[in-house]
């Protein structure tokens, strides 16, 4: 039965883009707009496919059952204003959630004996990718804290149950809504691109152990842009609020929001997306909070205050790169700097970082995310003492990593161009 409400469900919102919600040309973010399209995107959604479940799949609720099939979100219309639910006033039961990503495939520094782990790890922390959620009343809110992401610290994702997509909630208080397929391009590339949207294959694997003291079921989701592991919480009273953070996870791997994997309930406390050409990334719970006195207004989408953002960009700072970490936590990575030979008309300090593709590339050093840079822009991490460092290029999913190279600072690292990698 359950396979059977996701395949209709997942036909009526095929029909509903089809017929009832025509995609307009999306425009890309401001700091990009010279930029080609995104590989891993196209400006126009595809029909979704049908979801298939395999006979051993543990049945799950894409949806409340009985309600309003929900309605596609699109980034150039503004959302009429949110209310809550009749039988909830200013406060509510929810759940608050502490999270991260965790971005696999990290190269951790050389070895040699000016190497400072303590540093290291201090500048690790700082650049975690945390997250905190509220979930109630039907609705999510994400909220992405700290340094680390390409978007500004601050910056909300939210959703509700009765609308397919998200918004994004700049720290300026304007917002855009963004529907089914363009997560991937907004976290890791700035845009608003919509990739196209394939058949999942679910597939249950049984019970798993605790996390965070919650028992797991394990589920196993396959597209065609990714093999993930998710593992599946219950929580008392979560309603179908922990649906909607399924629906966030799922869009990573260009699943359908009707994929049947959570139920009433239920949320993801765990997942493990390992993308089909390379690479991985990660999400996991790390703490979780009933609360009786979360407030409404804090949950609904759009906010009450939030300003339809006449451009994609919004409250986003227009940038073409960001160092997210100082001269001095850069210069805690090593004890003391090494005598290294200076390449003939190379500057006296920092490293110089090229950006030579089209799409936006993070740079780790020695394990650690200290810089983004968008198509075409070039700057220079100041901080980092004489030395030789591993460097590696890579997109914030991790779904395309360039070989880590040994670099001299000072010195050049390059992706993309001649000689610059792919």
């Amino acid at each position: 039965m359950g396979t059977h409400l996701a395949s209709i469900a997942a036909f009526a919102f095929t029909s509903a883009l089809a017929l009832g919600c025509p995609s307009s040309s999306i425009s890309t973010m401001a700091d990009t707009a010279d930029a080609t399209a995104s590989p891993q995107a196209s400006a126009m959604p595809a029909p979704l496919a049908n979801v298939t479940t395999s006979p051993s799949a543990t049945p799950a609720i894409a949806m409340p059952e009985g309600g309003p099939l929900p309605i596609p979100m699109r980034s150039d219309v503004p959302l009429p204003p949110d209310t809550p639910p009749h039988d909830v006033r200013d406060m509510a039961t929810g759940y608050a959630l502490s999270a991260v990503f965790r971005q696999g495939e990290l190269i951790g520094p050389p070895r040699a004996p000016e190497v400072n782990a303590l540093g290291i790890d201090a500048a690790r922390r700082k650049t975690e990718l945390r997250l905190a959620i509220d979930l109630g009343i039907s609705r999510m809110r994400m909220v992405l804290v700290g340094q680390g992401f390409v978007l500004p610290s601050d910056t909300e994702i939210r959703a509700r149950s009765d609308r397919f997509g998200h918004i994004v909630v700049w720290p300026d208080a304007t917002y855009r809504p963004f529907g089914p397929g363009a997560l991937r391009a907004l976290l890791g590339e700035r845009r608003f691109d919509v990739a196209p949207l394939t058949s999942a294959d679910v597939v249950s694997k049984g019970e798993g152990s605790k996390r965070i003291g919650i028992r797991v079921r394990r589920v196993e989701v396959t597209t065609r842009a990714a093999r993930a592991l998710f593992e599946i919480g219950h929580l008392p009273d979560l309603g179908d609020s922990g649906i909607l953070l399924c629906r966030t996870l799922l869009d990573l791997v260009n699943a359908p929001p009707t994929t049947p994997m959570c139920g009433l309930d239920e949320l993801p406390m765990r997942a493990e997306l390992r993308w089909a050409n390379q690479g991985s990334f990660g999400f996991e719970l790390t703490q979780v909070l009933k609360k009786n006195d979360i407030a409404t207004a804090t949950l609904l989408v759009p906010p009450p205050t939030a300003v339809f953002a006449e451009t994609p960009i919004g409250g986003a700072n227009v940038k073409t790169t960001q160092i997210e970490l100082g001269p001095q936590e850069l210069a805690a990575f090593r004890t003391l700097p090494v005598d290294v030979p200076i390449a003939a008309g190379q500057a006296s300090e920092g490293l110089t970082i090229i950006n030579a593709t089209d799409e936006l590339r993070i740079v780790s050093i020695d394990g650690v995310t200290v810089a983004w840079a968008a198509p075409g822009a070039r700057d220079v991490v100041v901080g980092l003492p004489h030395g030789r460092y591993n460097v590696q290029w890579r997109t914030f999913l991790g779904d395309m990593l360039a070989p880590s190279s040994l670099v001299v600072v000072p010195g050049t690292s390059q992706i993309g161009g001649v000689d610059g990698g792919k």
